[in-house]
């Protein structure tokens, strides 16, 4: 990492540098805490001064309540979309549990019929494809889609809130 001296710095502060040359000491300035003491040091009581008179004296307490408010309404955002998302599983997971109830309830009466009607005889060597069953495993298939793609979204979520903190 390459340092800037203390004449650069100086030259930086009385803005005598090209515009691209400032933007690459402050990018520095942000990684480096050895050239961001020179800066500092180069900084008297009097600029500090003239900059305090520029802020207000309720600035502190205007940032601090703005954070709190961004804050306040990022968490009820969050909050109402765990639930949507919290809501979407139990819909999937009553679905589920509705089709298997039924299927299996339709199994049974499958199985229960011949034995009812004992006068029809069906020939045993012929397979007959469970429709139910099938039916049922389309409708799993299709609700565990679905639950991914819930979850899926969620990551991409969390992906695009890590890479907005990050820039």
């Amino acid at each position: 990492m390459k340092h800037f001296d203390y004449v650069e710095w100086l030259f930086y502060k009385e803005n005598l540098i090209s515009l691209d040359r400032q933007k690459k000491m402050e990018e520095h300035l942000y990684n480096c805490d050895k050239c961001l003491e020179t800066f500092l040091s180069i900084i008297d009581e009097n600029e500090i001064e003239s900059a305090s008179k520029s802020i207000p004296e309720d600035f502190t307490e205007n940032l601090i309540d703005e954070i709190s408010k961004k804050k306040v309404k990022t968490l009820e955002k969050e909050k109402t979309k765990a639930r949507y998302i919290n809501f979407g599983y139990y819909v999937a997971i009553a679905s589920v549990t509705i089709i298997l109830t039924t299927a299996g309830f339709f199994n049974n009466m499958i199985e229960s019929v011949p034995k009812i009607s004992g006068g029809i005889r069906a020939n045993s060597n012929i397979e007959r494809p469970n429709l139910v069953y099938e039916y049922s495993e389309k409708i799993m298939g299709m609700t565990s889609k679905f639950i991914n793609d819930i979850e899926n979204i969620e990551e991409r979520e969390i992906r695009r809130k890590q890479n907005e903190r990050q820039k």
